[in-house]
């Protein structure tokens, strides 16, 4: 993925993803290519930007930039130890470089070493570490890592929920990016665990609703929004528990079946 890619897949999940209110849902029928839960950020912009990446180019400027990064972190390290908290700003300016030249790995491995270091100095958890934490998730969203966008998301929502009292407006506005989060998963079919998603949307979902109805600055059609979205959930949730049990009932059946014509066997034999 070359700089303007990288960019814009940026400025995307930043925009898109990291500043949407709600996820409006409006179809309920079951879940299909025609009737699906739409997030703010929208289906086509997701797609576009995963579509849209190409091979990453480097220019001498910015390799010598990452190089001096990178010679600042050892200074540092020399001088003031591993864990020293002015390594964080250099880790992540190194991380992000990394990641513009389309060096993904290596980005992620400062950003996470930035993300330690943090923990370190100002405790589990910190406002700091969800702009890393961010970050985390849109070069893991390059990657089309999915497993490990889902647990940033997941770990934001620890974040959010440990630094902000639940129902303010920064409670819900992380809330809100990683039940989008759970939508665009759900819409895309990213991910192993359909049913967790669903589960964590409606969840999250709930919450939501229950601190919006009590709060008169909400405008009702987010209201609606966020009541459709929890019996859209419901439903769907509903529906993979029947297909579990009818499975299970069909198991049964079948080796009772098994045990029946074994023992007609049995018996033919005799």
């Amino acid at each position: 993925m070359n700089k303007n890619n990288y960019e814009s897949m940026r400025a995307f999940l930043v925009t898109g993803l990291f500043i949407c209110t709600c996820a409006v849902a409006q179809a309920q029928a079951p879940l299909d290519e025609a009737n699906q839960l739409t997030s703010s950020t929208g289906r086509s912009s997701l797609e576009q930007t995963l579509i849209g990446a190409d091979g990453a180019v480097e220019s001498t400027d910015e390799t010598e930039g990452v190089s001096q990064y990178a010679l600042l972190v050892e200074q540092l390290e020399s001088d003031f130890g591993p864990f020293d908290a002015r390594l964080s700003e250099p880790l992540l300016s190194t991380g992000d470089m990394l990641a513009q030249h389309g060096d993904y790995y290596e980005a992620i491995s400062y950003m996470e070493r930035a993300l330690h270091i943090l923990k370190i100095n100002e405790g589990l958890y910190s406002e700091p570490q969800i702009p890393i934490v961010e970050r985390l998730i849109e070069i893991n969203v390059a990657l089309e890592d999915w497993d490990s966008v889902d647990e940033n998301f997941r770990y934001l929502e620890f974040l959010y929920t440990r630094l902000f009292d639940q129902g303010s407006m920064q409670w819900d506005h992380g809330i809100a990016q990683v039940a989008d989060w759970h939508i665009i998963a759900i819409n895309h079919n990213l991910g192993d665990d359909l049913e967790d998603h669903l589960r964590a949307a409606n969840k999250l979902f709930k919450l939501r609703l229950g601190y919006a109805e009590k709060d008169e600055r909400v405008d009702p059609q987010v209201i609606d929004v966020l009541r459709h979205n929890v019996q859209y959930t419901a439903y769907h949730l509903q529906r993979q528990e029947v297909a579990i049990k009818t499975e299970r009932v069909y198991t049964r059946l079948q080796s009772r079946y098994r045990d029946d014509d074994r023992a007609d066997s049995l018996a033919s034999v005799d």
